[in-house]
């Protein structure tokens, strides 16, 4: 791909959206669009509003532009869920390859890997099985959508599906919205305000639970290779490659921040898959990526981030 290539990015607001806009301009990409959202007025199930944003005949689309995971979309609104990425994704990859797409790159989240511990997760264990219960209704929608992409790469002989597999994605400006659930982000929270209130701070959670990040800068460069080294169409995890035990997590962030206080460990069984985390030979091999921020790291400077621009409050457990 040369500085000219059209590239759309949509769901270009959110917080991947913006940083790979801002990173690929930087790079001397002098062509890429990035549209916002239904906070912005543009609705991508809408003809009208999909018709405008593809009038650039992108050749290269990232989309980004779905519903996550998040606890309150799995178990509250399963159903708006599932319609809004099935609908919304179906059509934008239909306009897409009918504007002259030649590379569609999609993102999804890990949860989409069965509830079966074959750890870790390659790509060709993505349909051993169902997902977990709680989050079945993203993971079974996000396989589908894979499926869909690889089934126009097959149809269509100019047009090359990628899809990339992230786990949670952390770092500076992320919004530190609760409601979505993410584990780096509720840690820094809470350490944090135990530590503004000299607090001990009470954990509930199983000593067996683990998870893999990534911190962004790492996702927007994985996002990069897949536009300019994916020739092929294929399926690629992307990750910081190893899991890391939550209650180590907690301590790992409680040093950083100097917390002094006692992190009370509660063992307690939780109704959430108890360890997951991506197999990145793949993405190494194929397209020369690898994660560059250890987990440390990144950790750090999401903290000094987080300093500046955000204020934590306690909440009693009353409240």
């Amino acid at each position: 791909m040369d500085k000219k290539t059209k590239i759309l990015i949509t769901g270009g607001q959110g917080f991947i959206g913006k940083k790979l806009g801002a990173y690929l301009s930087g790079l001397g990409f002098s062509e890429v669009y990035s549209l916002g959202g239904t906070r912005t007025g543009l609705d991508l199930g809408r003809d009208s509003d999909l018709g405008w944003a593809f009038d650039i005949n992108p050749e290269v689309v990232v989309h980004l532009a779905t519903r996550l995971p998040s606890k309150e979309n799995c178990l509250d609104y399963p159903a708006g869920m599932m319609y809004e990425n099935l609908f919304v994704t179906t059509k934008v990859i239909e306009e897409a390859r009918m504007s002259g797409c030649k590379k569609f790159i999609t993102i999804w989240d890990s949860s989409c890997y069965p509830e079966t511990q074959i750890l870790p997760y390659r790509e060709q264990d993505l349909w051993e099985g169902a997902p977990y219960w709680n989050k079945r209704y993203y993971g079974n929608t996000a396989r589908v959508l894979m499926e869909l992409n690889m089934a126009f790469s097959s149809q269509f002989e100019d047009f090359v599906g990628v899809n990339l597999i992230f786990p949670e994605v952390y770092g500076p400006n992320s919004r530190f919205n609760p409601r979505r659930n993410n584990v780096i982000e509720s840690v820094i929270t809470n350490v944090k305000a135990a530590k503004q209130q000299d607090r001990e701070l009470p954990v509930k959670g199983s000593i067996k639970s683990s998870r893999d990040f990534l911190y962004i800068d790492d996702a927007i460069d994985a996002i990069y290779h897949a536009i300019q080294f994916a020739d092929e169409p294929d399926t690629y995890n992307v990750s910081q490659g190893y899991d890391v035990n939550i209650k180590s997590l907690h301590k790992m962030i409680a040093e950083i921040v100097e917390y002094e206080k006692e992190i009370l460990w509660i063992e307690q069984h939780l109704d959430i898959k108890e360890r997951s985390f991506l197999n990145i030979s793949s993405i190494k091999k194929n397209l020369g990526w690898s994660p560059k921020i250890d987990l440390e790291e990144g950790l750090k400077r999401t903290i000094a981030w987080h300093d500046q621009n955000m204020k934590v409050e306690f909440v009693s457990p009353d409240s």
